[in-house]
């Protein structure tokens, strides 16, 4: 029940900022357009729901092997040499998402605690921290797909 729910938090997360941003903007486009009077805080709801879209999307993403990746050349290599490549196209992953993703992420929304939006003062936290847990999250599927990869169950996962 656990594995049910943590693999899908992502996508319920992604599914609800989409939403969200779907809504407020056709809500805001009919405000300003129809009755000559925009929404003015739906912008910065906007903004926010996107940055976490985009953050938590990527775990989601992860997950279903959705990014985009070129391996013509790859597969046409010795053995050797794929093994070597996924290594380092690993750990070139794994540098981006723990030190890009999860530590400079929570370095980013430590240094965002008096930093406000303009119309509603909510915190830049609550906004810059979807980058770290993005971060967190997809580390956490990069690793089941790699380890799946390695033990041969997940014929995807060795195109990683």
């Amino acid at each position: 029940m656990l594995k049910k729910w943590f693999n899908s938090i992502d996508d319920l997360l992604s599914l609800i900022a989409l939403s969200g941003i779907t809504v407020l903007t056709i809500l805001n486009v009919f405000c300003r357009f129809i009755l000559n009077n925009p929404i003015a805080w739906v912008e910065e709801v906007t903004l926010g729901l996107f940055v976490w879209l985009v953050f938590i999307g990527v775990s989601s993403a992860m997950k279903r092997d959705g990014h985009i990746g070129v391996d013509y050349f790859l597969k046409r290599m010795p053995k050797i040499f794929h093994i070597l490549f996924t290594i380092i196209g690993s750990l070139s992953i794994y540098y981006v998402l723990v030190y890009v993703f999860i530590v400079l992420g929570l370095d980013l929304t430590s240094k965002a605690s008096s930093k406000v939006t303009p119309v509603l003062a909510i915190s830049y936290q609550w906004i810059d921290i979807a980058i770290p847990i993005g971060g967190i999250l997809t580390t956490i599927h990069f690793t089941i797909k790699l380890l799946h990869s390695f033990q041969g169950d997940d014929e995807k996962g060795r195109e990683i």
